[in-house]
């Protein structure tokens, strides 16, 4: 498992720390090359990398899969409060899971048939695990079934809830 946030951290490979939202900002360009480097050392095959989202800094590898793992939005906020996150970047966080963001760019980086969306909203680990793997060996990709957060939360009265 390769996590791109730590992999940023570790190696500097940030152009500065953003203060107000506790968070490196990543410069796209080198964590581009060093992902690029560590899937030609790994052979490109099974190799997981967990991000929040996709950029110009992931190269785009024949075979990989985007799996978008979905939270109702008034748990993901309860869960980022529990972690001491800042205001800011919770709403930030929910605003773009009420949006599809992560799926849209999933979508547009890789192509419908190779995203894969799993809602973990009330289930367990082991649950999500098989669900996910259940849909990658179908091999259909996603198939537009998505939450709308959006018929379920107004952001406004979401927006006030979290803060």
């Amino acid at each position: 498992l390769l996590s791109v946030g730590k992999l940023v951290k570790k190696e500097k490979l940030y152009t500065r720390f953003d203060r107000e939202s506790r968070a490196y900002i990543m410069d796209e360009r080198r964590t581009h090359n060093r992902l690029l480097d560590l899937f030609k050392s790994h052979g490109g095959h099974g190799l997981i990398v967990e991000t929040h989202w996709l950029g110009k800094f992931m190269p785009k590898r024949p075979g990989m899969v985007a799996i978008v793992v979905r939270l109702d939005p008034l748990i993901l906020a309860r869960r980022l409060k529990s972690r001491k996150w800042p205001r800011r970047k919770i709403w930030e966080s929910v605003e773009a899971e009420l949006i599809d963001l992560s799926l849209y760019e999933s979508i547009k980086f890789l192509g419908k048939k190779r995203v894969i969306e799993v809602d973990a909203t009330l289930k367990e680990p082991r649950r999500i695990l098989r669900e996910t793997v259940r849909l990658i060996s179908a091999g259909k990709g996603w198939d537009g079934s998505t939450p709308d957060w959006l018929l379920r939360y107004d952001p406004v009265e979401l927006s006030r809830k979290i803060s």
